[in-house]
């Protein structure tokens, strides 16, 4: 499990940096709700796409 943590807060800083500079490049505002709303929609999909990969592998 300490593994996948890793993972996960590695995807999770990268993804969330790459976000917050884009954003202020792009619109020069910072807006903590939309990211939050970000923050939630990657984790979603990160859990369903290992949950996703889960299935594909564990099928024998």
């Amino acid at each position: 499990m300490n593994t996948r943590r890793n993972l996960y807060l590695a995807a999770f800083v990268g993804a969330s940096l790459s976000y917050i500079f884009n954003v202020l490049a792009f619109t020069g505002t910072f807006d903590v709700f939309r990211w939050s709303v970000f923050v939630v929609v990657f984790f979603g999909f990160t859990y369903g796409f290992e949950k996703f990969i889960g299935w594909q592998t564990s099928s024998t």
